[in-house]
């Protein structure tokens, strides 16, 4: 009897790995742990991620891991942590940046978000799309800068701060043998 038990155990522990939300904080914590490994100083590690970032939230229609590659090249950034970064943009995250760029840029153009889709239908898809992507653009600007800025200083601190845990650890190795 104890080996079905075993089993449903087993198979529970399964179907919960292919949760969706389990598999993302799954996903988030091996970038989280590739990132935290790398062997560069913080200031390029977080460099790196800014920029792979920044490339990620921008419209690069799918070839920003390549652009934020190119980027770090240029920049002296780390290449490694770059591409990471870029990952921050997927499928499941693309929606929630373009609602919030539109959302910025409407505010900030003092649009009401409806008032585009209006001037979509009124002065046809060409001319309203026009509108609609300089305020979709200005708003992505800002959140793009927003978080490049954030990402550099969390990753710059987390780094710092798992290097310090990392070596008081072995440090309190070596003092118990």
């Amino acid at each position: 009897m104890p080996r079905n038990n075993n089993k449903a155990q087993t198979n529970k522990k399964n179907n919960n790995k292919r949760h969706p939300l389990i598999k993302i904080k799954r996903r988030a914590k091996l970038i989280y742990l590739r990132i935290m490994r790398i062997d560069d100083p913080p200031g390029r590690i977080a460099m790196g991620a800014a920029i792979g970032v920044l490339m990620g939230v921008l419209p690069t229609f799918g070839i920003g891991t390549i652009l934020s590659l190119a980027a770090a090249f240029v920049l002296r950034a780390n290449k490694a942590s770059a591409v990471l970064g870029s990952i921050i943009v997927n499928p499941l995250t693309s929606p929630f940046f373009w609602t919030l760029s539109i959302m910025v840029g409407s505010f900030i153009m003092r649009e009401d978000s409806s008032t585009i889709l209006t001037r979509l239908k009124t002065e046809g898809f060409l001319m309203g799309a026009g509108w609609a992507s300089l305020v979709y653009m200005l708003g992505n600007i800002i959140v793009s800068a927003i978080m490049t800025a954030g990402t550099y200083y969390l990753v710059k601190r987390a780094v710092i701060r798992h290097r310090k845990k990392k070596a008081a650890k072995r440090l309190k190795r070596l003092e118990g043998i």
